[in-house]
Protein backbone atom coordinates (compact mmCIF):
# COMPACT_ATOMS: atom_id res chain seq x y z
CA UNK A 1 0.00 0.00 0.00
CA UNK A 2 1.35 3.45 -0.91
CA UNK A 3 0.03 7.01 -0.98
CA UNK A 4 -1.16 6.65 -4.58
CA UNK A 5 -3.39 3.76 -3.56
CA UNK A 6 -4.58 5.60 -0.44
CA UNK A 7 -5.37 8.63 -2.61
CA UNK A 8 -7.39 6.55 -5.07
CA UNK A 9 -9.42 4.87 -2.32
CA UNK A 10 -10.06 8.21 -0.58
CA UNK A 11 -10.93 10.01 -3.82
CA UNK A 12 -8.17 12.60 -3.47
CA UNK A 13 -4.81 13.31 -5.07
CA UNK A 14 -1.52 11.82 -3.82
CA UNK A 15 -0.42 15.39 -2.94
CA UNK A 16 -3.45 15.67 -0.65
CA UNK A 17 -2.50 12.42 1.10
CA UNK A 18 1.04 13.75 1.48
CA UNK A 19 -0.29 16.95 3.05
CA UNK A 20 -2.40 14.84 5.41
CA UNK A 21 0.60 12.73 6.45
CA UNK A 22 2.69 15.86 7.02
CA UNK A 23 -0.02 17.66 9.00
CA UNK A 24 -0.60 20.23 6.27
CA UNK A 25 -3.80 22.14 5.72
CA UNK A 26 -6.77 20.10 4.42
CA UNK A 27 -10.51 20.46 4.54
CA UNK A 28 -12.11 18.42 7.31
CA UNK A 29 -13.94 16.36 4.68
CA UNK A 30 -10.71 15.28 2.95
CA UNK A 31 -8.96 14.72 6.27
CA UNK A 32 -11.74 12.36 7.38
CA UNK A 33 -11.80 10.51 4.06
CA UNK A 34 -8.05 9.87 4.18
CA UNK A 35 -8.15 8.92 7.87
CA UNK A 36 -10.90 6.40 7.18
CA UNK A 37 -8.94 4.72 4.37
CA UNK A 38 -5.75 4.64 6.46
CA UNK A 39 -7.66 3.17 9.38
CA UNK A 40 -9.37 0.54 7.21
CA UNK A 41 -6.19 -0.50 5.39
CA UNK A 42 -3.78 -0.28 8.33
CA UNK A 43 -1.45 1.84 6.20
CA UNK A 44 1.78 2.91 7.89
CA UNK A 45 3.89 5.53 6.09
CA UNK A 46 7.41 4.46 5.16
CA UNK A 47 9.88 6.13 7.49
CA UNK A 48 12.61 5.53 4.90
CA UNK A 49 10.66 7.47 2.29
CA UNK A 50 10.02 10.30 4.75
CA UNK A 51 13.71 10.39 5.68
CA UNK A 52 14.73 10.58 2.02
CA UNK A 53 12.31 13.43 1.42
CA UNK A 54 12.88 15.47 4.57
CA UNK A 55 16.50 14.51 5.33
CA UNK A 56 15.34 14.10 8.95
CA UNK A 57 15.21 10.87 10.94
CA UNK A 58 13.63 12.24 14.12
CA UNK A 59 16.31 10.29 16.05
CA UNK A 60 18.74 11.83 18.53
CA UNK A 61 21.90 9.97 19.58
CA UNK A 62 22.54 10.10 23.32
CA UNK A 63 26.01 9.09 24.48
CA UNK A 64 26.26 8.20 28.15
CA UNK A 65 29.26 7.29 30.31
CA UNK A 66 27.66 4.50 32.38
CA UNK A 67 24.25 2.93 31.96
CA UNK A 68 23.94 1.70 35.56
CA UNK A 69 24.39 5.12 37.18
CA UNK A 70 21.37 6.42 39.09
CA UNK A 71 22.05 10.04 38.13
CA UNK A 72 22.60 9.18 34.46
CA UNK A 73 19.41 7.10 34.35
CA UNK A 74 17.45 10.08 35.70
CA UNK A 75 18.98 12.40 33.11
CA UNK A 76 18.29 9.90 30.31
CA UNK A 77 14.69 9.52 31.48
CA UNK A 78 14.29 13.30 31.31
CA UNK A 79 15.87 13.48 27.86
CA UNK A 80 13.58 10.68 26.69
CA UNK A 81 10.52 12.46 28.00
CA UNK A 82 11.36 15.71 26.20
CA UNK A 83 12.28 13.92 22.97
CA UNK A 84 9.03 11.93 23.03
CA UNK A 85 7.02 15.13 23.50
CA UNK A 86 8.73 16.57 20.42
CA UNK A 87 8.18 13.43 18.32
CA UNK A 88 11.79 12.22 18.46
CA UNK A 89 13.25 8.86 19.36
CA UNK A 90 16.44 8.26 21.30
CA UNK A 91 19.33 6.05 20.26
CA UNK A 92 21.39 5.31 23.37
CA UNK A 93 25.12 4.56 23.37
CA UNK A 94 26.92 3.42 26.54
CA UNK A 95 30.68 4.08 26.73
CA UNK A 96 31.54 2.51 30.11
CA UNK A 97 33.54 5.67 30.92
CA UNK A 98 35.94 5.25 27.95
CA UNK A 99 36.84 8.48 26.14
CA UNK A 100 37.72 6.60 22.96
CA UNK A 101 34.28 4.97 22.83
CA UNK A 102 32.74 8.44 23.14
CA UNK A 103 34.73 9.57 20.11
CA UNK A 104 33.71 6.42 18.19
CA UNK A 105 30.02 6.98 18.93
CA UNK A 106 30.25 10.67 18.03
CA UNK A 107 31.77 9.74 14.67
CA UNK A 108 29.27 6.94 14.08
CA UNK A 109 26.33 9.21 14.86
CA UNK A 110 27.74 12.02 12.66
CA UNK A 111 28.02 9.62 9.71
CA UNK A 112 24.68 7.92 10.09
CA UNK A 113 21.11 8.21 11.12
CA UNK A 114 20.73 10.90 13.78
CA UNK A 115 19.50 14.48 13.62
CA UNK A 116 21.51 15.46 16.69
CA UNK A 117 23.84 14.20 19.41
CA UNK A 118 23.63 14.68 23.16
CA UNK A 119 26.92 13.84 24.88
CA UNK A 120 26.96 13.15 28.60
CA UNK A 121 30.71 12.67 28.59
CA UNK A 122 33.19 12.01 31.33
CA UNK A 123 35.68 14.58 30.03
CA UNK A 124 35.89 16.95 27.10
CA UNK A 125 39.10 16.58 25.12
CA UNK A 126 40.31 18.24 21.91
CA UNK A 127 39.31 15.03 20.07
CA UNK A 128 35.70 15.55 21.21
CA UNK A 129 35.68 19.04 19.74
CA UNK A 130 37.18 18.02 16.40
CA UNK A 131 34.63 18.58 13.59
Amino acid sequence: MNINQIAKLAGVSPATVSRYLNNGYLSEEKRQAIAKVIDETGYIPSTQAQTLRTKKTKIIGVIIPKIDSDSISQVVAGIGEVLNEKGYKMLLANTDNHDEKEIEFINTFKQNIVDGIILLGTTLTPKHKKP
